[in-house]
């Protein structure tokens, strides 16, 4: 049985760490492992360590930023301020439609950063 270890970014982003078992096939030209068909995940973790993924651009300096969709003001990789524009939305993985308070956006390259300002409460 192989064994999942997701861990949870400041930036929001999700890495994986894989404890893989003898039934895991294994790549002899990479090296890489794949995990067997018999998978459990632990609960995930915060995680003090970089986000992994190439295309973060949160990982490239972002301590606080203001968000370009809302105006807001941030201290990680996801705005978690209200929604200008709160609707209705159908959710492309339950097929349910969901109210959508939060602005949610990631933070990108039209984002401000404002490293040497700390934050507290989020502006409105």
């Amino acid at each position: 049985m192989c064994h999942g270890h997701p861990h949870i970014h400041g930036c929001g982003h999700q890495s994986m760490t894989w404890h893989c078992c003898p039934s895991a096939l294994i790549d002899l030209e990479t090296g890489c492992e794949t995990a067997c068909s018999n998978v459990t995940f632990v609960a995930p973790r915060p995680s003090n360590a970089v986000c992994v993924l190439i295309n973060c651009d949160y990982r490239s300096g972002g301590t606080g930023w203001t968000c370009c969709n809302c105006r807001g003001r941030n201290t990680s990789g996801w705005c978690k301020n209200m929604s200008p524009n709160p609707k209705w939305e159908k959710s492309t993985i339950t097929n349910e439609w969901e109210w959508i308070e939060a602005c949610d956006h990631g933070f990108c390259r039209n984002c401000a950063k404002n490293p040497s300002t700390s934050y507290g409460e989020p502006s409105r």
